[in-house]
């Protein structure tokens, strides 16, 4: 082990090794001035928490850090390994449960071992998440102050703390998930979907020779084929297409752990020129991402597995096409400006429109739960049926026309209140003689 002398040196780690009564760590540490390697008992049966163990030993650095290997594991400690596993594992969650971790349960109770928390201090979190007193972190690039969490993140923020007690249940560190107990609070939200560009826009946004390459095949791809999300596309790689760019297979990477089987969708004519000019722009490779970095030292590599958005790119395009749809671009009462997810929801309400059933469209789209389908379809325009309008002629419009002598003040409904004339209070009593 490299002394302290050598501050150049790798940092101390220690070694593990297995004994009949659990695992023990050998590691250099100070004693009296002097660095020796000592034999540490972790007193644990479980490689993970041997190492969390080991590795405050190796920090504290002194000879007394034998009652550190005594010390229950924090959450802070035990979140590391964990969130380390997970993406080992290739978990999609893992994305939003470091975000998560990082900024809400590690700063309100990382310090703190398992059993000394209760469900009522993760409640206690919850709550103040939902009232804006915990608020998300600024993300990178983004200038706009960040928004209280929704519902959804809460209830995804609480799912994250579920997961990692009771991994640490298995292990023996706790008797009781706790942090189950707590419950995700009722908000009052206003649930508006997202604007949805529709066919003739999204011609535009082709058609236009100043709007980016990239931009323009990620949304015709989720537009057309399976209503691929903006993480299906970054992980696509050119061996999911046919020759001849015929058909595409992938396994969606939201789902993959609950669906592994891989979806083969035929790619529509109009669609395989584009894709063909891409795979041409990028050298006609074999395998490789098809939207690989295109800058800097990482150029042509596939792109991290981050929660980056198209959103602001997709917006930016569409006014260099001259789509300028106000609602595409600001919030109204009833929709949230288009982000690129809005192309998953146009494929799916596109189904809907043409008759396509629900069995075929959640089969098309990639759902599980019919709830999930519906909320899709919330923009999707609705008629009533002809025979369900009452019968009038559309010439009664004009009786609505204001004639040329009237004014405000003479109409019925100048002033505070309405005034009713004279000979309709008449008529108005004749009606009521009538009917008794």
């Amino acid at each position: 082990m490299t002394d302290a002398k050598h501050p150049g040196g790798r940092p101390r780690s220690g070694s593990l090794y297995w004994t009949k009564s659990g695992w023990r760590a050998r590691i250099t540490v100070h004693v009296d001035g002097v660095s020796l390697q000592k034999s540490f008992d972790l007193e644990t049966t479980d490689k993970r928490v041997a190492r969390i163990k080991m590795k405050r030993i190796a920090e504290a650095n002194v000879a007394p850090a034998a009652q550190e290997a005594k010390a229950q594991i924090t959450i802070a400690e035990f979140s590391k390994t964990w969130i380390e596993r997970r993406e080992a594992q290739g978990i999609a969650a893992v994305e939003y449960e470091r975000r998560f971790m990082t900024s809400v349960w590690i700063p309100t109770l990382g310090r703190l071992p398992f059993p000394e928390v209760n469900a009522s201090m993760v409640q206690e979190v919850l709550d103040d998440a939902g009232i804006g007193k915990i608020m998300p972190k600024q993300r990178k690039g983004r200038k706009d102050a960040p928004k209280p969490f929704s519902r959804q993140s809460i209830a995804h923020m609480r799912a994250t703390l579920v997961r990692l007690f009771e991994s640490a249940k298995k292990l023996g560190l706790i008797e009781v998930n706790r942090a189950a107990l707590a419950e995700v609070p009722e908000l009052q939200e206003v649930e508006r979907p997202r604007a949805v560009l529709i066919d003739v826009e999204v011609a535009q946004l082709l058609a236009h020779r100043d709007v980016d390459a990239e931009i323009k095949l990620l949304v015709l791809l989720s537009r057309t084929i399976g209503g691929l999300r903006a993480g299906d596309l970054n992980a696509l790689d050119w061996t999911a297409f046919s020759p001849g760019f015929g058909t595409c297979t992938f396994v969606r990477r939201k789902t993959r752990k609950k669906k592994p089987a891989p979806q083969v969708f035929i790619v529509p004519e109009r669609v395989r020129p584009f894709i063909e000019v891409w795979w041409q722009n990028q050298r006609c490779p074999e395998a490789g991402p098809v939207f690989p970095v295109r800058r800097g030292p990482r150029a042509g590599q596939s792109k991290a597995r981050t929660s980056m958005s198209y959103a602001d790119r997709l917006r930016r395009a569409l006014l260099v096409a001259g789509v300028r749809r106000h609602e595409l671009h600001h919030p109204t009462p009833t929709t949230q400006p288009v982000d690129f997810h809005s192309t998953r929801r146009a494929y799916a309400t596109a189904l809907a429109r043409v008759g396509a059933n629900e069995q075929t469209a959640m089969a098309l789209t990639g759902h599980s739960d019919s709830k999930v389908h519906q909320r899709y379809l919330q923009g999707l325009e609705r008629a009533v049926p002809e025979a369900a309008i009452p019968s009038f002629s559309i010439d009664y419009a004009e009786t609505l026309r204001r004639a040329s002598g009237d004014s405000l003040e003479s109409s019925d409904f100048s002033g505070a209140g309405h005034r009713v004339r004279t000979d309709d209070l008449k008529l108005g009593k004749l009606v009521l003689y009538q009917l008794s």
